[in-house]
C-alpha cells in the first residue's frame, strides 16, 4: 500500500515540472519567414524577408493557377542588420517566425564591400535561426530582387533555390552547397578561404515578380544557380564558373556525379563520360624547408554517349580513353589552382591541410601564407577507370 502512495507522489511531482504549452503560438499569430536577403544602400543595411502566404499555399493546388502570390517580400533599412530586422515589424502585421528559414541571400555588392562576417555573426548568434541554413550570393542583382521572383513549379522560391542547388551539386558538380556552419568553419580555419555558389535572374525581373508571369508556359523570369564566388579575408573578390568551378569541386572532393566530354577522331566533345564515383585526397610535403601539395583524384565512370566510330571492345581503346579522361580532369583542377594562386586566395584549403599535417611548420608559414601559396608547388594526379560502356559496346550504326 505504501508503494502505491510513493508512486502517486512521484506522478504528482513529475506533473509539477511539466511546462505544458505556456509559450505556444498559433499559426495565425506568426509570419513564417522562408528566406532572408541582405543588401547595402549608401549608408544603411537593407534586410528583406520572404514571408510565406500560408493561406495561398494551403488552399492552392500544386501546379494549378494561382490567384495570389505564395510569398510576400517586406524590406526595411537600419544602421545595423538587427535594427533593420526589428524595424520590419512596422510593416509586417504578425510576429516574424524564423525557425522555418532555409535560405540566406547576400547581394554581390554587400559581399564585396562589407564582407560576410557581419551577416554570419547575427544569424549564428540569434537563437531562432538554425545553423544549417543555406547561404548564397545574389549575382549582378540585389538580394531583395531574388526573393521577389515567383517560382512556376516550386511554390516557394526559396525552396526552389535550395533544392536546385542541392540537385546540381549532386549531378553536375560545378556548385557548392554552403551552410552557416560551413562558412563559419572556413572563416575560423587557418589556411582556408570561403567559396560559395551564386544565383542570378534570367529574364524580366520586374514582370517575374508578378503572379501573372506564372500564367504562361515560358516564365518571364527564372532563378538560376550560377558560378562560384571566391572570397579573400571574408570579402568576395571574383567569380569562377564552368570548368574552373568544377575544377574547384574536384579538389574539394565535392564531385558526386558529373559529365565529362572527350574528343574522338577529330570530333570535339564526341564522347560523354558519366562520372559515377569520385574521391580526392590531399597530402602536404615539406621539401627543402618549403611546403608542397599533392592532390590525388580517383574516379570511376561509364560511357554515356558516343557520337563517333570507336571500338570499345578493344581494351587498348578503353585505356586510351581513360588517359584522355585523366588529362581533362587534371586540366580542370589545374585551372582552379591557377586562379587561386593568382588571387592569393586559398579557397582550396591547402594551407589548412598543411596546418593539420605539419602544425609546427605551419607556424612558420602562417604569417606569409598568401605569398607562399601563390608560388606553391602543386602536383595533381588523376586515376580514372571506365567501368561500363552502357547496354552495348559499339553504336548500332556500326
Amino acid at each position: 500500500m505504501k508503494s502505491k502512495w510513493y508512486l502517486l507522489l512521484g506522478f504528482i511531482i513529475t506533473f509539477l515540472f511539466l511546462s505544458g504549452c505556456w509559450n505556444a503560438k498559433e499559426l495565425t499569430e506568426m509570419s513564417l519567414v522562408s528566406a532572408v536577403g541582405i543588401d547595402k544602400t549608401k549608408e544603411e543595411y537593407r534586410v528583406s524577408f520572404q514571408i510565406i502566404n500560408a493561406g495561398e499555399v494551403a488552399t492552392g493546388q500544386e501546379g494549378g493557377q494561382r490567384n495570389a502570390a505564395t510569398t510576400i517580400v517586406y524590406s526595411s533599412t537600419g544602421n545595423t542588420i538587427f535594427e533593420a530586422i526589428r524595424k520590419t515589424t512596422q510593416k509586417v502585421p504578425r510576429k516574424l517566425y524564423f525557425p522555418h528559414t532555409n535560405l540566406i541571400v547576400i547581394s554581390e555588392q554587400f559581399a564585396k564591400e562589407e564582407g560576410i562576417e557581419k551577416v554570419i555573426d547575427w544569424f549564428e548568434r540569434d537563437h531562432e535561426f538554425r545553423t544549417n541554413i543555406q547561404v548564397i550570393i545574389a549575382r549582378e542583382t540585389k538580394a531583395e530582387e531574388i526573393l521577389k521572383i515567383q517560382s512556376p513549379v516550386e511554390r516557394i522560391s526559396a525552396k526552389k533555390i535550395t533544392t536546385e542547388l542541392e540537385t546540381t551539386e549532386k549531378v553536375w558538380g560545378e556548385n557548392l552547397v554552403m551552410e552557416i556552419d560551413d562558412i563559419i568553419q572556413a572563416l575560423i580555419s587557418k589556411g582556408k578561404e570561403v567559396a560559395m555558389s551564386g544565383v542570378r535572374i534570367r529574364g524580366d525581373k520586374n514582370f517575374g515578380a508578378k503572379v501573372e508571369s506564372l500564367q504562361q508556359s515560358y516564365p518571364a523570369a527564372t532563378l538560376e544557380v550560377s558560378g562560384t564566388a571566391i572570397f579573400k579575408d571574408g570579402k568576395l573578390i571574383r567569380w569562377v564558373e564552368n570548368k574552373e568551378a568544377r575544377g574547384t569541386s574536384w579538389i574539394l572532393d565535392n564531385i558526386q556525379s558529373t559529365i565529362v566530354n572527350l574528343d574522338c577522331d577529330g570530333q570535339k566533345d564526341a564522347i560523354a563520360i558519366e562520372v559515377i564515383r569520385s574521391n580526392t585526397k590531399i597530402n602536404s610535403l615539406i621539401k627543402n624547408g618549403k611546403p608542397t601539395i599533392q592532390v590525388i583524384i580517383n574516379e570511376e565512370g561509364n560511357i554515356g554517349e558516343a557520337n563517333c566510330s570507336y571500338d570499345f571492345e578493344q581494351h587498348k581503346n578503353i585505356t586510351e580513353l581513360e588517359k584522355q579522361l585523366e588529362e581533362e580532369i587534371k586540366s580542370e583542377a589545374m585551372r582552379a589552382i591557377a586562379i587561386a594562386q593568382q588571387e592569393k586566395s586559398d579557397f582550396l584549403g591547402f594551407g589548412n591541410v598543411i596546418q593539420r599535417q605539419h602544425p609546427k611548420r605551419w607556424k612558420e608559414y602562417e604569417s606569409e601564407w598568401p605569398d607562399l601559396f601563390s608560388t606553391l608547388e602543386v602536383d595533381v594526379q588523376v586515376h580514372a577507370f571506365i567501368r561500363r560502356t552502357g547496354m552495348r559496346f559499339n553504336s548500332f550504326s556500326e
